[in-house]
């Protein structure tokens, strides 16, 4: 019996990456670093680590990191690790089984993602690993798992972080528009595996975050540098902002040009060329990122009532495993109906080929619904991978992006103290 894609993906021999393929990667990134003029800067000789176990920490300010951090990492033989639904596509899934891409079930323990890992160190290789798992949505930085820490400590490995400045600005969460703008990225060699043996877990998640952490809008109010596009700087936003800091109705806003404004009062603010968020009319938060904190912080206490409940009319897809296509057409649709999502967690009630299919989604098993800008949200559940599709595919659904990972928060006690340590949560519902 032929396997699907998901088997043999998932259970295939994590091999070197294509010596060939690779050099013809890394000179094509190599075009595009330079395209984009980005800055490498390090506190270490790269040439002192070769072909020698190890670990690249990176940030994931901008969906574009991998360009700048892998080309900067200079290592042909280093083993990316990415988020299984993203090697599940055409014209890249036998791309990066070549290049050794290792997959991984985001947010979910992932043993085989762990076990090919420590493998690739064991030949003396390089990892590339994402520890935010996913894109920074408002330009500062997503939580670390704790996990990361304790593959580091028993990885006796060189640990290289890798954090970027400008990256989120030149291109950002909410708007595929790429910035011409200053993009710095640094690499810094914080643990040789001699020095690991000297640092409790506490003490390597500290110096890690405080490496790896970044915020693209407190850097450029100091650094001034110019992100200029072909949208204004404020197209999209209210694809990540969903609530007037000013009324504080939700869903009121809308961009026109470079303002962002609600048609509940009268709160108008621009965004300019270096992202300055400019109050014209109306209470105005400070940047961007202080604003979609300040909303993650508001909906901390929504999702604590037992009254709490949203409800989203689309259909429940995951992805065909038979063969590659192109989506939208990969999508194999599980039920048409609504999802609904409370404070035990998440529910979808309908109906396929005039039969009721419903599933249930425990809060303690959904870490995060993730929003697209083509207008779905996506998660993992117990290593499965689904999509929510909306009927109305204009609506802002980062609020549910929010609530369902406050809602994991509730019953996750590791994961809310990371949260903890970025988001910034002691300011309770107000903004500077």
């Amino acid at each position: 019996m032929k396997k699907d894609l998901k088997t043999r993906l998932v259970n295939r021999k994590i091999k070197n990456p294509n010596p060939f393929l690779m050099t013809i990667f890394m000179w094509v990134l190599g075009i595009l670093n330079r395209k984009y003029k980005v800055k490498f800067s390090y506190d270490y000789d790269p040439k002192a680590i070769k072909n020698q176990p190890t670990i690249l920490l990176s940030s994931h300010a901008s969906r574009l990191e991998f360009i700048y951090t892998i080309y900067g990492f200079k290592r042909k033989d280093v083993n990316i690790v990415c988020g299984y639904q993203n090697i599940l596509k055409k014209g890249i899934y036998n791309l990066f089984i070549k290049l050794g891409v290792i997959s991984k079930y985001l947010y979910q323990p992932d043993f085989l993602c762990v076990k090919n890992m420590i493998r690739v160190l064991k030949r003396n290789g390089a990892i590339g690993l994402f520890p935010e798992g996913i894109q920074s949505t408002s330009g500062s930085i997503h939580p670390i798992n704790p996990a990361t820490v304790q593959f580091i400590k028993s990885s006796k490995a060189n640990i290289v972080v890798c954090s970027s400045k400008g990256a989120y600005l030149a291109t950002n969460r909410y708007s595929k528009d790429r910035k011409k703008g200053y993009i710095g990225v640094n690499y810094s060699l914080l643990f040789t595996p001699k020095t690991l043996e000297n640092y409790t877990n506490e003490q390597i998640y500290q110096l890690l975050l405080e490496k790896i952490s970044y915020n693209d809008f407190a850097f450029n109010k100091v650094a001034r540098n110019k992100y200029i596009g072909k949208k204004p700087n404020a197209f999209g936003l209210d694809k990540i902002l969903y609530k007037c800091p000013n009324c504080e109705k939700e869903h009121v806003l809308r961009v026109e040009n470079d303002t962002i404004l609600c048609d509940s009062c009268s709160f108008k603010a621009r965004v300019n060329e270096y992202y300055d968020l400019i109050g014209v009319d109306g209470k105005c938060p400070s940047d961007i990122d202080e604003w979609f904190k300040w909303q993650r912080r508001c909906v901390v206490n929504q999702v604590k009532s037992d009254d709490f409940n949203m409800v989203l009319s689309g259909s429940l897809c995951t992805v065909k495993l038979d063969k590659l296509r192109k989506s939208p057409k990969d999508r194999k649709v599980l039920s048409v109906g609504s999802a609904r999502l409370t404070k035990s967690g998440l529910s979808f009630i309908g109906t396929l080929n005039a039969e009721k299919v419903d599933f249930n989604f425990e809060a303690e098993a959904v870490y995060s619904m993730t929003f697209s800008t083509q207008g779905f949200l996506e998660f993992y559940y117990k290593n499965d991978y689904f999509i929510l599709v909306p009927d109305n595919y204009e609506g802002c659904l980062i609020k549910w992006t929010l609530a369902t990972e406050e809602i994991h928060n509730l019953y996750d006690e590791k994961w809310k103290s990371a949260c903890n340590d970025v988001y910034e949560y002691q300011k309770g519902e107000v903004y500077e």
